[in-house]
């Protein structure tokens, strides 16, 4: 395992800081010059005072790949020719963990430099059973703890969830005391509507075989859990533009850092976070937990 560097987590809290990673945007373009002024910053209701302001100019990026039996021919091309493109926009500054997924979750690389990683060797995985994506957000989130560069999780899977072991609700659980931020590609997921929150498949204890909406609500949530994004695509869909420009935008986030009182309670804290006066909108994680 790579040892840690010197940046700060995308979100992580302990007794000296808690780092925020917020994407800014106006009409659908991103907000740039932004300073700590501009940014209002409360902690369960009570407003912080930001002690520094950075960039995810250099990153730690998760790659989890669907290769179930289904992600075969034009799918699957497309699919390494996506993961190809992105390795070569990584820099040397960059980070990169690679894992795949069917019936079973597969790690290739851990925060390894960009250029220790062979697109070539996603062509060696044989496409069979079906996708553990719950698995694979599991094991990607952790991953993020692999190295301390503000943590992007990029997933790509075309269909629900038929295989993991770990339950929906427990992924979301360990997303908001994870600091990562999930953008998950779905590929020709059915357009059915997206389930109610309290469906049964987010609060059983035990797995359950995902309803048709399960999976668009199950990516919606994953989004909103970390402050990323879920990306609805076609299956014809050239997936290297979309890969760039999901880590095009992460490179625009902001880097928030706070110090919260030395009797931070533990457990849940709510966070509210907008621009002071300029028109904006940001992306956030809505809170973070306190062990």
């Amino acid at each position: 395992m790579t040892p840690r560097s010197a940046q700060a987590p995308t979100l992580r809290a302990r007794v000296d800081v808690v780092t925020i990673d917020a994407y800014v945007h106006h009409d659908g373009r991103p907000v740039e010059g932004l300073t700590a002024a501009d940014f209002l910053v409360r902690d369960k209701g009570v407003e912080q005072e930001l002690r520094a302001l950075g960039t995810t100019d250099s990153a730690h990026v998760i790659v989890a790949l669907d290769v179930s039996g289904s992600v075969t021919g034009d799918v699957r091309r497309r699919l390494d020719d996506a993961l190809r493109r992105l390795l070569k926009r990584l820099t040397p500054a960059d980070r990169l963990s690679l894992i795949t997924f069917a019936d079973h979750v597969r790690i290739h690389h851990v925060a390894a430099a960009p250029d220790a990683v062979r697109a070539e060797d996603l062509g060696r995985v044989t496409p069979v059973g079906a996708p553990a994506l719950h698995d694979a957000v599991l094991v990607g989130s952790q991953l993020a703890r692999a190295d301390a560069r503000p943590a992007l999780l990029l997933v790509f899977t075309d269909g629900a969830d038929t295989a993991s072991w770990t339950t929906a609700g427990r992924v979301i659980d360990a997303l908001r005391r994870t600091p990562v931020v999930v953008v998950t590609v779905g590929a020709g997921l059915p357009a059915a509507a997206a389930s109610p929150r309290d469906a049964t498949y987010f609060r059983a204890p035990s797995w359950l075989a995902a309803a048709p909406g399960d999976t668009l609500r199950l990516m919606d949530m994953l989004a909103e859990t970390t402050g990323g994004e879920f990306v609805r695509v076609d299956r014809v869909t050239p997936l290297t533009d979309v890969f760039a420009s999901i880590l095009d935008r992460y490179r625009q986030r902001y880097l928030l850092s706070f110090t919260p009182p030395a009797d931070n309670p533990r457990g849940w804290h709510r966070l509210e976070v907008r621009l002071r006066q300029r028109p904006g909108t940001v992306i956030a994680r809505p809170g973070y937990v306190v062990p």
